[in-house]
């Protein structure tokens, strides 16, 4: 990765101006022939919109080859002192006429349409394939705010480029048949957001590209890909005061992976206070859904009145934190996790350690008094109501002392763990289903745990120090 000032490592192309992945290895090389269109005053002003789409142009007529395109839509800050915004669009290939047939339109709407023909009817047959490369490039000036930024591109990725100030205040919405999304990632060593994008929805959807990078969550961020990998970080501070009270995160892939991070409350794994956040998150309730057909889930996440993460074929790696905080004010979180084929591991952090508020920029940039997830008065996770279930694989939880309530473990075919300090066993049972009920504390809190083919391991309280903590154990026939 590069610099905030070039945060994002593009591949290295032999093309004519090189804008990410390579082309078609059939394609006609080298790209000589280059046009470009220039659409200045883009206004960014309240009352404006701005949309662009990039697609191929099909008719019943056409017949040939068909055309290969691929590219890139950048989105980046113009030069100081430009009060107007402008799209750059750049289309390059190895043959003059294809080059000319890429056709640009705009309305006074601000609505640009870039469309390619499907298929040259003039192009040979055999041999290298016709090809199209393009590269977009919307400039937007600083200090500049639009109602809605719409962008649907069949063929091209999609990147944020810092540093960046956008601000679309009621959506972002973005989606690529074909390409990826990809923004900067938030810089370990100075700790700054990489860029600034402030929408109250932001929505990200792709066919077969992966998402990747850092992304704000102010009211709503949904991202769905069909096929391709989720890769992203969380930025939780909100510079919009309609998103002090709920923020919500849907995130959801057919057959990739998801990984989520928020860097500002959670330490690195490696880290060995990685069992406590850095900071108390901004109180807000934060309403989380994640879910993948086949894919691995691994997430580093604050929830509070709704955490549901699902997945039918692969682990779930889980560091969740609970903020005391809902929309409906009784502090309740309700947590599901269902797994059909896979191991599931959480752990939960405490929300009731004594730290600070995060950011100290809250106050800066949420438009009002930054608040903090002030648990002093609160249950805890005295309101936690939790449900894991796995058909074929092992459930492991760890739950911190702040925690009281009721347990029930349930399993055909594996084993029970409990271990812990002050858990009062009420029953078990070595018959099938096994099971085994108890308490820690006097707390309302409920957790169920159900596996068909997997062991069951409960932690709650676990000490530094192994030694002298209570354990309990359903042991499997035979032993």
């Amino acid at each position: 990765m590069g610099d905030e000032h070039n945060p994002v490592e593009q591949p290295i192309t032999n093309q004519i101006f090189g804008v990410g992945r390579d082309a078609c290895c059939q394609c006609l090389r080298p790209f000589q022939y280059e046009s470009k269109i220039v659409i200045p005053d883009v206004i960014f002003e309240k009352g404006y919109l701005l949309r662009i789409e990039q697609g191929l142009q099909r008719n019943d007529k056409q017949w040939g080859r068909e055309v290969h395109v691929f590219g890139r839509l950048d989105i980046c800050s113009s030069e100081e002192g430009t009060s107007r915004g402008s799209v750059v669009i750049k289309i390059a290939s190895g043959d003059e006429e294809l080059t000319a047939a890429t056709s640009c339109k705009n309305t006074d709407e601000q609505a640009i349409t870039i469309r390619t023909p499907f298929a040259a009817n003039w192009w040979d047959k055999n041999g290298s394939r016709p090809c199209v490369e393009l590269l977009i490039t919307v400039y937007v000036p600083r200090g500049g705010q639009i109602d809605a930024l719409d962008i649907k591109v069949a063929n091209l990725d999609v990147s944020f480029s810092g540093p960046l100030t956008l601000v679309a205040t009621e959506r972002t919405f973005i989606t690529t048949d074909y390409g990826r999304v990809y923004a900067p990632t938030r810089s370990s060593r100075r700790k700054l957001d990489p860029y600034v994008l402030q929408s109250r929805q932001i929505i990200i959807r792709t066919s077969s590209g992966n998402v990747e990078g850092w992304f704000p969550l102010h009211q709503v961020l949904r991202i769905k890909s069909l096929s391709g990998l989720v890769a992203i970080e969380l930025g939780l501070e909100s510079a919009d005061s309609h998103s002090a009270t709920q923020a919500k995160v849907f995130v959801e892939t057919g057959s990739g992976s998801i990984d989520i991070k928020t860097p500002s409350i959670f330490y690195a794994k490696s880290n060995k206070q990685n069992k406590a956040p850095k900071c108390q998150p901004p109180a807000r309730d934060y309403v989380v859904e994640i879910a993948t057909t086949y894919g691995k889930i691994e997430a580093d996440i604050v929830v509070a009145s709704r955490a549901t993460i699902r997945s039918k074929a692969g682990d779930l790696l889980l560091r969740l934190l609970p903020v005391p905080f809902s929309s409906k004010g009784n502090g309740k979180t309700h947590l599901v996790t269902e797994l059909d084929s896979g191991d599931t591991k959480i752990l939960l952090l405490d929300p009731l350690q004594k730290i600070d508020a995060c950011a100290e920029n809250a106050s800066k940039t949420m438009g009002l008094k930054a608040r903090r997830t002030d648990c002093s008065h609160d249950p805890g996770l005295a309101g936690l109501h939790s449900t894991h279930q796995s058909a074929y694989g092992r459930i492991q939880v760890d739950y911190p002392e702040s925690w009281t309530g009721e347990f029930n473990a349930e399993t055909l075919c594996g084993k029970i763990v409990v271990r812990g300090v002050n858990i009062t066993i009420i029953r078990s049972s070595t018959g099938k289903p096994r099971v085994m009920r108890g308490h820690m504390g006097s707390g309302d809190s409920a957790i169920l745990m159900t596996s068909s083919y997997g062991n069951i391991e409960f932690y709650a309280d676990r000490p530094r120090q192994e030694t002298g903590a209570s354990m309990t154990r359903l042991p499997n026939e035979g032993d």
